[in-house]
């Protein structure tokens, strides 16, 4: 096996794991909703850094179907938003939201980063980390603003 097909599988099975294992049971249906609507964002900005030549995919799990990677940005994004949901520091000083943007902003850019650095799933053509940090955080405010809209429906 190679590295690339390595990495793909931990991460299918970290985050599985921590989906599994770290959501409450009677929070999944909610937590689905958030998992699903970051897919979905992630994609749209992910097929539009793609269009612009601005990332390259060399190893792709459906190479004929789509030129972007799959698992990266339909798993791994995805689970790190429903990771930020679920400890986000409601009713806390703005200072305090905004560093927890940051921190996880960074932290997905981080294991970005490392992927890139490491192996030949991901390749910044014109990609800067400020930027990669900005959509991040944009994608962690969408999903959040979603979902706690989506959520008033239930009260």
């Amino acid at each position: 096996m190679n590295k690339e097909l390595i990495i793909l599988i931990i991460s299918w099975v970290v985050c599985l794991i921590l989906l599994i294992r770290i959501i409450p049971k009677e929070r999944k249906r909610y937590f689905q909703i958030v998992f699903l609507f970051a897919h979905a964002t992630a994609w749209i900005f992910t097929h539009i850094q793609v269009s612009m030549d601005l990332v390259r995919f060399p190893y792709r799990e459906f190479s004929h179907a789509t030129k972007m990677s799959f698992s990266l940005y339909y798993i791994v994004l995805p689970t790190f938003a429903v990771l930020f949901l679920l400890y986000y520091p409601e009713k806390k000083h703005w200072l305090k939201i905004f560093l927890y943007y940051l921190i996880f902003s960074n932290g997905i850019h981080l294991f970005m980063f490392l992927v890139e650095k490491n192996s030949n799933l991901i390749h910044d053509l014109n990609w800067h980390w400020w930027l990669a940090v900005s959509i991040d955080f944009l994608v962690l405010y969408m999903t959040k603003k979603f979902a706690f809209w989506f959520r008033k429906g239930f009260a």
